[in-house]
């Protein structure tokens, strides 16, 4: 921690802003300061003529401020005085009322997206928020000549959500804001012209922030401020790792500010270490595999073919055009980090000094550079042409082949990040004497007392209610099993009849189905046996906007039976059926039935579709869901309210087995499920991992007991046996690992109820979308070769959970046990 600190403190005094930039600055605080001292001088003279008025007080100079600068300076401004002085007169605005107060008066009252006007009464409200221009999370910038005001529901998914500004207009030029609309009014984002027109005009007096809006991509600008910072942070990181091996001779510390022992290596040359070293060719190998999947998944040669290189028949990878660009084969698998580390590991100053010298033009580093050269380079013999190369010596003869072979058995070990609850460290200040006997102000920490704090999101926001429905079931049942309930029969004549028999046999259930044998009920003709039935289910349910996401199957989810009719029958209108696009592809009737100008059309002829009967226009409909929702409490209103698991909070995907037969169940265990185990471990002092997931489960259904096998959470690893491991467990040796072996070590991603979800622990990122199924995720082990994929009964790639063993694995990458 102190190392880092004093990194930190280094950090600050190393970054400085060049001359121009701190000119620009000292001009600006003049500014700053004539200002203040003039809003001080009018609040002085106002003294005497208005009550409460502090002319030291900070927050009323910041409005006397936003009301000389916002105001008076914008013609505009003197429509909305009125609504200003609400503002005015609030001697306490918060930072985040004064920012957005200011952002608004800057941009004129109005959305820079939309040109909607903001209402002063909702400007303070969730209807509006602070939104980056450039996204956060692509490039840091909190300045207001990064933020504007606009609605919050054009600001988040599926929006304008990560993209630049510009990005944001080009990709939704023209849509309408379906959840702002009206029947009245239709709110649409800018065209890109209109756009332009708007942001010219509004920010006329704003050239940065004119810039930084129009801006498709970050600006180089922000690259180059990056780019100095990682140069600063790369010296004083220099700085302290020689302070690590700097070297002592003779009881004298190295004078020199980065030692000998220090030594910093570019991209480019690592690049050309790896060429002459011949470990690309040793790379392509590593990720050969996945390329070879891909064309026979796709049937082709996209992904690459076999080519003969120095008499030798290699497979070469390749990428389609249209994901060629910006497609790094290096960046696909973890195990280029090994890779880079072993070639910096490999390379001396000398090798650094040569390739630095190597277009020197003066007499006297070209001689250095010969004399380097013949140190750690031969020349290749001539080829017909009689052209000759300098290539680097390998560090050792057998330096590839050892290369690949480690690369081949090196496991990519995760930092677990599985936190649920701990205990919070509270400090505060207080004054005590130091070893001087000197009173000083000193952060203690709290001991009385123990408090315990949740680290991950209890549920997603969305809060839904408990119903009841009753609805027909999917499958028709023997008549024989309804004899003692007919009430839920579906079909009225069905039902009739039944009841009609069952008056002769009200007491006599056996006696009826003889009866029934002999006289069966009969249809137009056809004995019927079966029947459909209603079934009631608990569900939860979710008032949601009626968009063009309602589809046959979304509309079968609405509670109300009757609205379902109305939109089944605004649905089947052929107006909505065959269109076809600009690109001649047919339209889904639903996406036309439920835009904007569609639910209009619906509400303006609803009592047509509702069978001549009146009805509330539809705007909004209640939709259900089963099962995977739990209580939101115990007590009060709480318990009928339900919510889901919020995303990324299955971290517990438990594995049980039954001592008799030896068959494996699985289970998620709930975040609501773990907090509460874990509160009752940590009375007993247990370790989370043991602890979190019940150590027994019961399966009601078959009526067996189950142990617990293990348990996985997110970047746990675990190995896939083979057939002949599993039955002789004295061939399960992992301490010599191969290839074969270390291609059925994979990584466990995420689960869901009984799914548990992997990937090869060297999986870095996909080579097109779904590479490996749905999300890039499987639950299947990966066919990529032969001799390593393991095979069920149906000569399917088995299933990793049915088979799989958990290992420990350390930082280093080394197995410590099963």
């Amino acid at each position: 921690k102190d190392f880092f600190d004093e990194i930190h403190i280094e950090l600050g005094r190393e970054m400085k802003n060049d001359s121009k930039t701190r000119e620009r600055i000292s001009v600006q605080n003049n500014a700053n300061e004539n200002t203040n001292l003039r809003i001080k001088a009018i609040l002085q003279e106002l003294i005497n003529e208005v009550k409460d008025i502090r002319p030291y007080s900070p927050s009323q100079q910041e409005i006397l401020k936003i009301y000389e600068e916002g105001v008076y300076s914008n013609e505009k401004g003197k429509e909305k005085l009125d609504e200003i002085d609400k503002i005015r007169k609030n001697n306490k605005p918060s930072k985040a009322d004064i920012i957005r107060y200011k952002l608004w008066l800057e941009q004129g009252y109005v959305s820079p997206y939309t040109g909607e006007v903001i209402q002063l009464s909702e400007l303070f409200t969730t209807k509006y928020q602070i939104e980056h221009i450039f996204p956060q999370s692509r490039f840091f910038d909190d300045s207001m000549t990064n933020k504007v005001i606009c609605e919050s529901v054009v600001n988040a998914k599926p929006y304008k959500d990560n993209q630049t500004a510009m990005e944001f207009i080009k990709n939704n030029s023209g849509r309408i804001v379906t959840e702002l609309s009206t029947n009245s009014k239709t709110v649409k984002i800018f065209t890109i012209e209109g756009y332009q027109e708007h942001i010219e005009t509004y920010y006329s007096k704003n050239k940065i922030k004119i810039k930084n809006l129009l801006s498709e991509e970050i600006p180089e600008s922000f690259i180059n401020r990056q780019l100095n910072d990682s140069r600063y942070i790369s010296k004083v990181i220099k700085m302290y790792l020689s302070k690590i091996v700097r070297e002592d001779k003779y009881g004298t510390l190295e004078a020199e500010a980065t030692s000998k022992n220090v030594i910093p290596v570019t991209g480019s040359i690592t690049s050309k270490m790896k060429q002459d070293w011949g470990l690309n060719d040793v790379w392509n190998d590593l990720v050969s595999p996945r390329f070879e999947r891909l064309n026979a998944m796709t049937n082709s040669n996209l992904y690459g073919q076999i080519e003969n290189k120095n008499g030798k028949n290699i497979f070469q990878t390749t990428v389609p055009d249209e994901i060629a660009k910006g497609f790094s084969k290096k960046r696909i698998d973890h195990r280029h980090h090994a890779l880079d580390a072993l070639v910096i590991a490999c390379l001396s100053r000398t090798h650094i000094n040569y390739l630095n010298n190597l277009n020197a033009k003066e007499e006297n580093d070209k001689t250095i550079k010969h004399e380097l050269r013949n140190k750690i380079c031969y020349k290749t013999k001539p080829d017909e042409k009689g052209n000759y190369k300098w290539l680097f010596h390998k560090p050792w003869e057998t330096f590839t082949q050892d290369s690949k072979k480690q690369l081949l058995q090196t496991i990519v070990s995760f930092k677990q990040n599985t936190r649920v609850i701990n205990k919070t460290v509270n400090k505060y200040q207080k004054f005590e004497v130091d070893g001087n006997g000197i009173l000083k102000k000193q952060l203690v920490k709290q001991t009385k007392g123990e408090n315990w704090a949740i680290r991950k999101p209890l549920h997603a926001e969305t809060v839904s209610g408990s119903v009841l429905l009753k609805r027909i079931k999917e499958n028709p049942i023997a008549i024989n099993t309804v004899l003692e309930n007919l009430e839920i029969i579906v079909d009225k004549n069905i039902k009739k009849q039944l009841k009609e028999r069952t008056l002769h046999y009200s007491n006599n259930l056996d006696g009826l189905k003889k009866y029934l044998k002999t006289n069966p009920v009969i249809i137009e003709g056809k004995i019927i046996d079966k029947v459909l039935v209603y079934e009631t289910i608990n569900a939860t349910a979710t008032r949601k906007n009626i968009d063009t996401t309602f589809d046959k199957k979304k509309i079968e989810k609405i509670t109300d039976l009757s609205i379902q009719k109305i939109l089944f029958s605004h649905l089947e209108n052929s107006k909505y059926h065959n269109i076809l696009d600009d690109k001649g592809k047919i339209i889904p009737s639903y996406e036309l039935a439920f835009n904007l100008e569609g639910l209009d059309e619906m509400n303006k002829n609803i009592k047509t579709l509702n069978n001549g009967k009146d009805h509330q226009p539809l705007k909004k409909v209640h939709v259900f869901e089963e099962g995977n929702k739990f209580n939101l409490g115990s007590l009060g209103n709480r318990k009928d309210k339900y919510v889901e698991t919020a995303k990324g909070t299955n971290l517990y995907f438990a594995v049980y087995q039954n001592n008799v037969d030896g068959n494996r169940i699985y289970k998620t265990i709930p975040l609501n499920e773990v907090i509460e185990n874990q509160k009752q471990g940590a009375i007993l002092k247990l370790k989370p991992s043991q602890s979190s997931v019940p150590n027994k489960h019961f399966d009601i259904k078959n009526k067996k007991e189950y142990s617990l096998l293990f348990h996985l959470s997110p970047n746990d690893l675990v190995y896939i046996p083979t057939q002949n491991e599993i039955s002789n467990s004295a061939n399960l040796d992992l301490n010599n690992l191969n290839r074969e072996k270390v291609d059925r070590i994979y990584k466990f991603v995420s689960c869901s109820a009984g799914e548990g979800h992997f990937v090869q622990n060297n999986y870095a990122k996909e080579i097109i979308s779904n590479e490996n199924g749905s999300n890039n995720k499987n639950e299947r082990m990966l066919n990529l070769n032969k001799f390593s994929t393991v095979f069920d009964e149906k000569d399917k790639p088995v299933m990793i959970k049915s088979v799989c063993l958990k290992l420990k694995v350390n930082r280093l990458g080394q197995i410590e046990k099963l």
